[in-house]
């Protein structure tokens, strides 16, 4: 967990600064920045890996200048590959991998990496700038274009800070909860997950890249259980890659306990939700929607947080389970849709009769994940993804992991980094997202049963107490405290969106 921050302007290259400055939370080990008459970049440093290297925040030399946040869990292979065509190493850092896979792949980089980053290069001799995000968005990166003045920074609170911004109105906000591309500040964007971004400093201009498009593979049905505990297992012997102690957040359901097969954890961190926890929720509700950078809809912020707090007095690394529902078809949403799927198929002559009570499959499913009434807007984000598939689980699923997803990553991204602590996602391996959304659809839903695959590996590790759990998400028992009988989450988000605009009104103050 780092910080990133830069700035190109001809008036305002004097406040990296104070981007620095108000970032720290994430970084509290070291920093630096770079500055000459161009750009001014900034970065703070977690120190996870190699903890005695200087000279890492940022990484200069004459060509390039590197500002990064994440991790780079494969760098010792790639450091191997590299060595192997005759580069030279100064230190044990990741960082310095990743400066030298640049220097030597240039763009092609991206389908080296396994990691989560986002990271800014900047080109000295073509000056240009080059910002990038992984695949999944576990990392944050957020920046600000108008006229000649280009920001960027890890969290939009940077930008608050150092631009007199003005609040928009966002369609996807409202239809979402979340902020995913556009903001509620106006000329403030978060580049999208799988995406890079050139600026152009010459030119002032900027061209957006995706660099990772999801591609159906190959699937030996009679070998799923046994190619994915492989990809579990090196998934997680990467992500366990540290100088640091590490822990897990262990709830005790099917993801979390499926990862603890893997790794004997000396610390775990379980959240108790049958507790009453009113008053340390308002308590703390300003500094969670102060980290959130913009609110997001979920009752999950507020448990992550407390997690995180717990967390940070034993280690500096956590481990969570994001992603598994998405990727193996893990929400109870899915089952209306995907009962009505294998009805369908089952007995395709009663398509007439099974159509005067059920609806399109599209338009059902946006009746469930929208939070207001614009279904064109979500149409717009869903028709493309369900041209991918050719059925509706893998369907639904991509959609969760591309434009539900993110708020869950942002609340675990910025939760952690308040503590100064860093959130690692097994699940989110780029190999088994790959895997999970090539499975046939029968293979992760069926007969109600959800995330068949990994129910499947506890099985055969004879760990059978969480397949018998209810599935419920992270969170508290907000409902009680107004005696409502569903989860109030309009109250709720009304108030998470108060919080925040207080929070952000007197910021620059």
């Amino acid at each position: 967990m780092c910080s990133i921050s830069g700035i190109i302007s001809d008036t305002k290259k004097n406040l990296i600064n104070e981007m620095m400055s108000i970032q720290s939370h994430r970084a509290p080990d070291d920093s630096g920045k770079f500055e000459d008459k161009n750009i001014s970049l900034g970065m703070g440093r977690l120190k996870i890996i190699d903890l005695e290297s200087k000279n890492l925040c940022p990484m200069i030399n004459d060509d390039y200048v590197l500002t990064y946040n994440g991790e780079i869990y494969n760098y010792k292979e790639l450091k191997k590959e590299l060595i192997d065509l005759g580069v030279k190493f100064k230190t044990e850092s990741d960082t310095e991998v990743l400066f030298h896979s640049w220097k030597m792949w240039k763009t092609k980089i991206f389908q080296k990496l396994n990691g989560m980053f986002a990271f800014a290069i900047y080109d000295r001799k073509n000056m240009k700038l080059y910002l990038a995000r992984d695949i999944a968005g576990e990392k944050p990166l957020y920046y600000y274009h108008n006229n000649k003045d280009f920001f960027f920074s890890s969290e939009a609170k940077a930008l608050k800070k150092v631009l007199d911004l003005k609040k928009k109105e966002d369609d996807f906000f409202w239809s979402f909860q979340y902020c995913f591309e556009t903001t509620l500040w106006k000329n403030v964007f978060q580049l999208k997950p799988a995406h890079y971004l050139v600026y152009d400093l010459r030119k002032n201009s900027i061209n957006t890249v995706e660099y990772w498009k999801f591609k159906k593979r190959k699937i030996y049905t009679n070998e799923i259980s046994e190619e994915l505990d492989f990809l579990i297992k090196d998934s997680m012997r990467l992500r366990l890659r540290s100088d640091v102690k590490i822990g897990l957040y262990y709830s005790g359901g099917i993801d979390s306990t499926l990862l603890s097969t893997y790794h004997k954890f000396d610390y775990k961190f379980h959240f108790n939700d049958r507790l009453n926890y009113q008053n340390q929720f308002h308590s703390k509700l300003k500094k969670v929607v102060y980290h959130l950078d913009f609110p997001v809809g979920s009752l999950s912020s507020y448990p992550l947080y407390y997690l995180a707090s717990k967390a940070s007095k034993k280690v500096k690394v956590i481990i969570s389970g994001e992603g598994a529902d998405e990727i193996f078809g893990g929400y109870i949403r899915y089952l209306p849709i995907a009962n009505n799927y294998y009805q369908f198929s089952k007995y395709p002559s009663y398509k007439l009769m099974f159509q005067k009570v059920y609806g399109d499959y599209k338009k059902d499913y946006l009746k469930i994940v929208l939070k207001n009434n614009n279904y064109e807007l979500g149409l717009k984000y869903l028709d493309p993804i369900f041209e991918m598939f050719d059925d509706p689980i893998n369907a639904m699923g991509f959609f969760d992991f591309k434009y539900i997803m993110p708020s869950l990553l942002q609340m675990g991204d910025r939760m952690s980094s308040a503590f100064g602590i860093e959130n690692r996602c097994p699940y989110l391996d780029k190999r088994i997202i790959e895997f999970g959304f090539s499975l046939p659809p029968e293979y992760k839903i069926n007969n109600l049963q959800l995330k068949i695959p990994l129910r499947d590996l506890l099985r055969k590790k004879r760990i059978l107490k969480p397949l018998n759990m209810e599935k419920k998400g992270l969170i508290f028992n907000f409902k009680s405290w107004y005696n409502e009988k569903d989860l109030f989450r309009e109250k709720y988000f009304k108030i998470i969106f108060n919080k925040w605009k207080n929070a952000y009104l007197n910021l620059n103050d």
